[in-house]
């Protein structure tokens, strides 16, 4: 099934920040990787702000686990096949410092992986430490450029299942 261009955008906008950061960003740049006519951006998503938040929304939806994944598999996902998208996440949380918008979606979704977390059985208060403790893990990892096979991600999980 082909993706809507819509969601072409929003998968290349992600990729694009994840690899040149916000100053190499743009959505002209976005449209040209895209391969979609100047103007479409604005098309689906009325300006950069609105391309932005839409990006942060597709990239929350993408980021939960998936149905049998486990903590081990979601980190070897973040930062082996879906790398780009984890390094645009922590692009959009240094800008969230000063957006209050994008900082509410992106604790949104936060609060959703937890959610995911707690109806796998995890107490809330374990299910948010995993949450900080992964997210804290996968940040180093992405920084030093680790290996997934290399990232001790099953240490961290059992400390929060005893």
């Amino acid at each position: 099934m082909e993706k809507s261009t819509r969601i072409q955008m929003l998968e290349a906008g992600l990729t694009l920040l994840g690899e040149v950061g916000f100053r190499g960003w743009s959505m002209r740049r976005v449209e040209d990787t895209t391969g979609v006519p100047h103007g479409s951006a604005r098309h689906h998503f009325s300006d950069q702000r609105g391309l932005v938040l839409a990006m942060v929304r597709h990239l929350l939806a993408v980021d939960l686990p998936r149905a049998d994944e486990t903590p081990t598999q979601q980190v070897s996902r973040w930062t082996g096949s879906e790398l780009a998208y984890t390094r645009a996440r922590y692009e959009l949380i240094v800008a969230a410092f000063h957006d209050r918008e994008l900082t509410d979606e992106l604790v949104r979704g936060r609060d959703q992986l937890v959610a995911v977390l707690q109806a796998r059985g995890m107490t809330k208060p374990d299910a948010a430490g995993l949450a900080t403790a992964l997210d804290g893990m996968i940040l180093d990892a992405v920084l030093r450029r680790t290996p997934p096979d290399e990232i001790e991600t099953q240490a961290v999980v059992n400390r929060f299942l005893q």
